[in-house]
């Protein structure tokens, strides 16, 4: 059951990434667009840096997920590395641990904030863009990252301390 599950979720984890990485190839592309206009056209995109700054949190909170599952982020591990087998093991369930609250707590944070833009239909300054489809990504991107890190526990405790959850 619990493998179906990180199965389903790893299919998930890696959609979102792929979505992460298109927000960041429509980034450049509108930052071109908008260079291109602004030195051909004198006239360039008034809407650019809302959207750009919409499309990068996006692909932030895209992409957390799998990389919280693999363990892709930085680490900084010279303390890690010289324990013994056993506290790693212990030290990596800690963090763990820290990693999901801290998912809880701020998805305790953007939930209201995400309703109180659901119900007014707020929308950004310039561009008038809808901003609760955005700020979903916030409240769904942490649940789904609490769950990584369980996972990521999980699955370095079924398997040797030096290998990687994948």
């Amino acid at each position: 059951m619990i493998s179906v599950l990180v199965r389903y979720c790893t299919l998930l984890f890696k959609v979102m990434a792929v979505l992460a990485a298109i927000a960041g190839t429509l980034i450049v592309v509108m930052i071109g667009a908008s260079v291109t206009m602004r030195y051909l056209a004198y006239t360039p995109f008034r809407f650019t840096e809302e959207l750009v700054g919409l499309l990068m949190t996006a692909a932030f909170f895209l992409a957390l997920p799998l990389v919280t599952f693999r363990a892709e982020h930085v680490r900084v591990q010279v303390l890690v590395a010289a324990l013994p087998d056993t506290a790693r093991l212990w030290v990596t369930r800690l963090a763990a641990a820290f990693g999901a609250v801290f998912c809880l707590w701020f998805f305790g944070l953007c939930l209201p904030w995400f309703e109180f833009a659901f119900e007014r239909n707020i929308k950004t300054e310039v561009g008038r863009l809808l901003m609760y489809p955005w700020m979903a990504l916030l409240p769904l991107s942490m649940i789904l990252t609490m769950l990584a890190f369980v996972f990521r526990v999980a699955s370095v405790t079924q398997r040797p301390a030096d290998t990687q959850a994948r």
